[in-house]
C-alpha cells in the first residue's frame, strides 16, 4: 500500500505540467499585458512612434572645468594662492558646500594632496 502511494506521489510530483496549467500560465501573461497598457504603459510589441522624443536641453556646467588650473583664494588653506588641477566638480542639484576638488603637486604637512573648495574660493589660471 505505501509503495502504491509513493508511486502515485512520485508521479504527480515529476509529471509535466498539465493543459489546463499552460493555458493558466497564458491567461496571466495576458492579464498583466492588458493591465500594463491600461495603467499606461506601452505594450511591449508594439511599434515604436514614428517621431523620435525630444531630448531635454543639457545643463550649463557649474564651477571650472576638469582639468583646468585654478588658484586657492582661501586664506586658511595650505595652498593659499597656490596652483592646483580639478580633478572632479559636483554638477547634482544638491546645495554642496565644496563642490570643486583640486589636487596639488606639492602635499601639505599631514600628506594630502587633494581638497575640497567653494566655487568662489577658486580662480581659473
Amino acid at each position: 500500500m505505501a509503495t502504491a502511494l509513493s508511486a502515485a506521489l512520485k508521479s504527480s510530483l515529476f509529471a509535466a505540467p498539465s493543459v489546463s496549467a499552460a493555458r493558466t500560465q497564458q491567461q496571466r501573461r495576458q492579464t498583466v499585458r492588458y493591465a500594463n497598457i491600461r495603467a499606461g504603459e506601452e505594450p511591449v510589441d508594439a511599434q515604436p512612434s514614428a517621431k523620435p522624443a525630444e531630448k531635454a536641453a543639457p545643463k550649463p556646467q557649474i564651477g571650472p572645468k576638469r582639468g583646468s588650473m585654478v588658484r586657492i583664494k582661501r586664506p586658511e588653506s595650505f595652498w593659499y594662492l597656490n596652483e592646483g588641477k580639478v580633478v572632479s566638480v559636483d554638477q547634482s542639484e544638491d546645495k554642496i558646500l565644496y563642490p570643486v576638488v583640486v589636487r596639488f603637486e606639492s602635499p601639505s604637512y599631514s600628506g594630502v594632496t587633494t581638497s575640497n573648495y567653494a566655487l568662489d574660493e577658486v580662480e581659473e589660471v
